[in-house]
Order: structure tokens, then sequence, then C-alpha cells
């Protein structure tokens, strides 16, 4: 990737110790978010897990608070990462594999979008040359991953609980001690795996849940409204109650 944002220099040099009376690209956030948003700043805490339910602004929160360290200095720039649907494996796909892995980026996208991220400039792109070395984020499937290695970015791996806990792994163990590891899942909404008790986001939260340098954060609200969080609590446990 190429070179951080050039108005950049100046926030560098002031670093805030804490996001608290910070503008934050004017998002409004309840206490859950504010601990996520402050668990992804804090040095001290290189990987931070968020299980979260539907229309929590997990994905929002993560890409501005990921910027946000990128517009201070602290991390060279972004690697967003996603999961390609086991029905539909990438390499059956027509297109170029950039083509291919587009609709998986839409949720980050559109948040990079709302906190007004200048996507020709900001976003690694082969349709896009990066002609004044501004570009500081990459998304990218875990599906070519394999011997990559990524230093001072912030990674952040999205809707978790669809990687198996082999994908999760060969992501995880091409990351350095000097990134920042932002990992977001639903832990309800397991629905694009082929066989579902393989999912390693769970595992992978026991795993390393009471490490010092990890914090797991939960986000409960959703604030799409009722239709979708009502939707978010139906299960087949509880669609066979009903039957019942």
């Amino acid at each position: 990737m190429g070179k951080k944002m050039t108005d950049t220099a100046v926030r560098g040099t002031d670093v805030p110790i804490t996001l608290e009376g910070h503008p934050f690209y004017g998002l409004e956030l309840d206490g859950e978010q504010r601990a996520f948003r402050d668990a992804i700043w804090s040095p001290d805490i290189p990987l931070v897990f968020c299980n979260a339910k539907a229309g929590t602004g997990k994905t929002l929160i993560a890409a501005a608070t990921a910027n946000l360290l990128c517009e201070y200095m602290r991390y060279d720039g972004i690697v967003y990462i996603a999961s390609p649907t086991q029905e539909q494996k990438q390499g059956y796909l027509k297109g170029s594999l950039e083509e291919k892995s587009e609709p998986y980026f839409e949720p980050f996208y559109q948040a990079l979008r709302k906190i007004g991220v200048n996507m020709n400039t900001a976003l690694a792109s082969s349709y896009t040359p990066d002609k004044y070395g501004t570009a500081y984020i990459e998304c990218v499937t875990h599906t070519y991953l394999r011997g990559t290695n990524f230093e001072k970015k912030v990674v952040i791996l999205d809707e978790c609980q669809n990687f198996y806990w082999d994908e999760l792994k060969k992501v995880l163990t091409r990351v350095h001690d000097n990134c920042k590891v932002i990992v977001i899942g639903h832990d309800g909404q397991n629905d694009l795996l082929s066989n579902p008790e393989r999912s390693g986001f769970v595992p992978y939260i026991h795993w390393f849940e009471g490490m010092e340098g990890v914090k797991v954060c939960k986000l409960n609200k959703n604030y799409r409204g009722w239709i979708s969080s009502h939707a978010d609590d139906f299960n087949l446990r509880t669609a066979a109650m009903m039957e019942d």
C-alpha cells in the first residue's frame, strides 16, 4: 500500500490519550459502543474481539476508530478482511479476483463513506492507480492470504462467524505484534457456513479471552429498528419451540 494521508502530519504530533470528548466524525455512541471504540484506541490492547448483534454499528465503529488511528499516524494503514460465502467459492464467480470480492466489502465501504473518507484517494485499488501515494486502505478476502505478512496495520476481520476455524487461524497467524487486530462477528448469524459448528469465531474468543492485551466486547442494541431486532432474535431452536 501507499503512503498515509498527506494531511496527517500535524495530527500525528498530538495524539490524544483517550477519545473522550473527541468529535469522532460526529458519531454519537452508547456505553457499549464507547467501550468498543476505546478498546480499539488503547495502545495496550492489540487484539479486540466484538461479538455484536445486527444493527449495532460494529463495522462503523471499527472503521472509524481504525481510520483515526491512521490519521494520528499510529499505524501505517488499514487492511479489511472479509470471508467469501461457502456456497459461492470465488474461483467460480465471473470477473477478476477484485471484482469477485467487491460484494463482501460493501459494509466497510458504507462505513467509510459515512465518516467522510474519500474512497478515490484512500482505497488501494487496481481500478484507481495511486498517483499521489495517498492510498492507505486495502480490502481483501482471506482466500489468498497464505504467506502474507501484516506489519503496523489495523487489521479488521469482519463477519467472522462465517470463518471456519482454520480460515481464521490462517489470517491471525499472518499478523505481527505491531498491528492492531479487530475481530468482529455475531454468534447468532452463523448463516453462510455449510458446516456451522466449525465456525472459528466463538472458539477463538474463548482461546484468547483472559490474556493480557486482549479485550472482548459485546454490542447489544440494534439501531436499525424493531423489525431488524426481532428478526435477529429468531433461530431454529425458537422455531422448534413454537411448533411444539
